[in-house]
């Protein structure tokens, strides 16, 4: 069950990848290696912070 569970999350971190979604388990590892004494964003402020930075950065590119 547990390497079903390892495979499940593999996936669903693949799927967030393509669709361009951030990854919250990659972010709380980041912080934790780089920054020890910072706060960690629960996981509803990342996204909301990772969307922010995505559309009202200027920084995305549109055919339209």
């Amino acid at each position: 069950m547990n390497s079903l569970a390892a495979t499940f999350k593999k996936i669903q971190c693949n799927i967030k990848v393509i669709f361009g979604l951030p990854n919250y388990d990659q972010y709380v590892e980041h912080q934790k290696r780089k920054h020890p004494n910072e706060p960690i964003m629960s996981e509803k402020e990342y996204y909301m912070f990772a969307l922010k930075e995505k559309y009202e950065s200027g920084k995305v590119n549109r055919c339209c």
